[in-house]
């Protein structure tokens, strides 16, 4: 109780003195957008009439649209760039336009299609450009460029790009009867050994195949965030370092897998999945191969847990995770189940954290949220690694406590706290970030007045050298983004890092 009134009167003199802190929205640059309109009338020779029909394409692409009775076509909301812009109509000899698009501007373009001469042979070779053969360390974004070779005049000619991963006999088509020479392939592996050739055809469907060129992606990044993000339906884990083309998703099953959480020696990723229908402990290598289901008869389950609360031991070793009332290490290996805690009655271990110093010196100590039925009943407790010297370190306040986390040097704890809100549902209405010295005193609002009225600081964690803390937030209705933001330790300088994520870890940034 001593502690809730000492909340309260730190709570009551921050609100009175209010900071201003600088705020970076964002490190992602916002889109930009501009649109492309224009005509395609036939050849003077044909009169210079409106086309109708006419399907125009944009490489890259954009919306696809046909040509209205009077010729005319309008693409709105184009990305800035530099654009193909590609017309093609049955009969005539496609057309293909070089445009740039500028943010908040319309690009107009005059299209003339003439009547297409019949075709009597096939296409000549291609010829390559780009990349040039047995290119290496290209991103996992390539442009792949070529031109016509001689053709007979006016010969409409139309491209399947074919590529093929690590020599694979069968290839993958990634565009089909295109009319411009060149693509950009996307989303290709790390570290991999790629063929790709163009087979050109024309109206008359001959077809001539092209020759096989090679290239090397480069190698997988060292990626110092991790974090969960939506896909589709499904929760996966991402790796990134914040550049370009470096963005990886790790997990891929389907389920919801959440709370990653790295290895000491930064060679395993541990994280939750429910795939087998309940939340189970697996790790994996940093490229999200090698996948081990470590938890076996007991599940990572509590009072309104989904996923969430385990830890590595400081060692790398083991992991630390609750079992509704009980505390289990496991060996990263699926080894050696050891039950070494009770949690007090009626209670469950929702979170743990495992830290290789207390109080500035060399001495493990385990963190832990036990929790009641009800979402708001929490306490946080700390103790040695053999479950001894149990001590209460945060008793029961009114409101919502989750997500204790020790600092490098273990002199504070970490956690977040919606004071004076109780929702049996769980949901918080201003959930902030504190830090409680590891004796019990000095509790501080890290999140203070800077925090957006109407939203919620959870799951803050100090990045491995101990200078930042990462969290998430989101809207307190949970329908909002949830973004991945850090601070300073003091709870200055927040600034956005990630949109759409959650469960930040924060090992090498």
């Amino acid at each position: 109780m001593r502690q809730f009134y000492l909340l309260c009167r730190l709570f009551i003199l921050l609100c009175l003195s209010v900071s201003i802190f600088s705020c970076n929205e964002s490190t992602v640059d916002p889109d930009l957008f501009g649109s492309i309109s224009g005509t395609v009338k036939t050849s003077e020779t044909e009169g210079s009439l409106p086309m109708e029909g006419v399907s125009i394409t944009t490489n890259p692409g954009s919306t696809a649209v046909t040509t209205d009775i009077d010729g005319n076509f309008e693409i709105k909301d184009v990305l800035v760039g530099d654009y193909t812009v590609n017309a093609k109509k049955e009969g005539y000899t496609a057309v293909a336009i070089s445009i740039k698009v500028r943010e908040g501007q319309e690009v107009a373009v005059q299209v003339i299609m003439a009547i297409a001469p019949d075709e009597t042979e096939a296409p000549s070779e291609l010829v390559y450009a780009l990349p040039l053969d047995a290119t290496a360390n290209l991103q996992t974004e390539v442009k792949l460029v070529w031109n016509n070779g001689k053709t007979e005049k006016g010969d409409t000619l139309f491209f399947d790009v074919i590529i093929y991963e690590n020599g694979g006999f069968a290839g993958d088509t990634i565009a089909k009867a295109i009319n411009d020479t060149s693509f950009v392939a996307k989303n290709l592996k790390f570290e991999t050994n790629y063929r790709w050739k163009v087979d050109a055809s024309n109206r008359a469907k001959y077809k001539t195949e092209g020759r096989e060129w090679k290239f090397s992606t480069e190698a997988f990044p060292k990626n110092g965030y991790l974090f969960v993000k939506d896909t589709l339906d499904s929760r996966d884990v991402y790796s990134w370092d914040l550049a370009k083309n470096h963005l990886v998703r790790l997990t891929k099953d389907g389920a919801s897998d959440v709370s990653p959480r790295i290895s000491p020696n930064e060679e395993l990723i541990a994280y939750a999945s429910n795939k087998t229908g309940e939340y189970h402990i697996y790790t994996m290598d940093t490229k999200g191969n090698n996948i081990l289901k470590v938890t076996n008869d007991k599940p990572l389950v509590s009072y309104n847990n989904s996923g969430t609360g385990f830890v590595w031991s400081p060692t790398g070793d083991q992991i630390l995770y609750g079992h509704y009332g009980d505390l289990y290490t496991i060996n990263y290996n699926g080894t050696g189940e050891t039950k070494i805690a009770n949690a007090p009655v009626n209670r469950h271990f929702k979170y743990c954290d495992w830290s290789s110093h207390f109080n500035n010196v060399s001495k493990e100590k385990i963190a832990v949220l036990t929790q009641g039925e009800k979402p708001y009943d929490n306490e946080i407790y700390l103790m040695d690694p053999d479950g001894s010297n149990l001590f209460l370190l945060v008793g029961n306040l009114e409101g919502t406590i989750s997500s204790p986390h020790f600092s490098p040097d273990g002199t504070k704890v970490i956690f977040s706290l919606d004071s004076l809100f109780q929702d049996d549902n769980g949901r918080q209405l201003n959930a902030k970030i504190y830090s409680v010295n590891v004796d019990g005193t000095n509790v501080v609002n890290l999140s203070g007045d800077d925090k957006t009225a109407g939203t919620n600081d959870l799951q803050a964690r100090f990045t491995a050298t101990g200078g930042k803390i990462a969290f998430m937030n989101v809207l307190n209705n949970n329908k909002g983004e949830k973004s991945i933001w850090i601070m300073d330790t003091d709870g200055s300088n927040r600034e956005k890092i990630i949109s759409n994520g959650e469960m930040p870890d924060l090992y090498n940034p």
